[in-house]
């Protein structure tokens, strides 16, 4: 893949890089400075196994599975077949299908399957600077997210309010029923989440400006040392 395709690839991950300053928005390995970069104590993982075992686990079954449904109901209901859903549903189905239904139009029927997506490309690079995996698996690896992203997003901009909706959602998982509707409309003020809107938004136009969101990707062979991670 060339440098521009290679780019994009990691722009995958951009939201991540915007909650870290010391980041590079191009840096293949995440940080510019050589040190390992821990993720025991926040993800678990401390070898190889372990991030193609979350690689695996999370991209296709990961946050976004619990949105699926609300975001495909809200994309083919008619109005009056959506209040008689809401009507049927407990309190707490009722608020994510909601949340769900305000948060569309900003990230389309992707829902917040960026947030699952991203952070799968920011531990890709975290496994690069690691040296757990190289560049060669991590661009294929990258190239599998890359498959899906442009599947179920339209652009990047989409793509970012999906990985940002996300980070609600995952923000208020541990609220209670009565406590989750007022949390969820509280999240756009959550600093992290400036934090990472502020940065995008100071630096897409720049990173992006020579990468479309339908980029034809040379999609790399499969490593030989990934034979045994059976992934799409």
């Amino acid at each position: 893949m060339d440098e521009i395709q290679q780019r994009w690839l990691w722009s995958l991950s951009a939201p991540m890089v915007a909650l870290n300053p010391r980041a590079g928005y191009d840096n293949p390995a995440f940080y510019p400075s050589p040190e390992s970069i821990d993720l025991q104590g926040s993800w678990g993982i401390s070898d190889r196994r372990q991030l193609l075992g979350m690689l695996e686990k999370m991209t296709d079954n990961g946050h976004a599975t619990h949105l699926d449904d609300a975001y495909r109901a809200w994309q083919r209901y008619l109005p009056s077949e959506w209040q008689a859903l809401l009507e049927t549903l407990e309190p707490r189905e009722r608020i994510l299908h909601e949340f769900a239904s305000r948060t569309f139009g900003a990230c389309g029927p992707g829902g917040i399957l960026a947030w699952d997506y991203g952070r799968m490309g920011f531990l890709l690079r975290c496994g690069v600077r690691n040296q757990w995996i190289d560049l060669a698996e991590s661009l294929w690896l990258h190239s599998r997210l890359a498959v899906r992203a442009q599947y179920h997003y339209g652009s990047w901009f989409a793509y970012f309010n999906g990985f940002l909706a996300g980070r609600a959602f995952w923000g208020c998982q541990g609220n209670s029923d009565d406590e989750l509707a007022y949390e969820l409309d509280r999240q756009g003020e959550n600093p992290n989440s400036l934090m990472i809107a502020r940065g995008l938004a100071q630096n897409m136009a720049d990173c992006l400006a020579d990468l479309p969101w339908h980029l034809d990707l040379d999609l790399p062979q499969r490593p030989a040392s990934l034979e045994e991670f059976d992934w799409s």
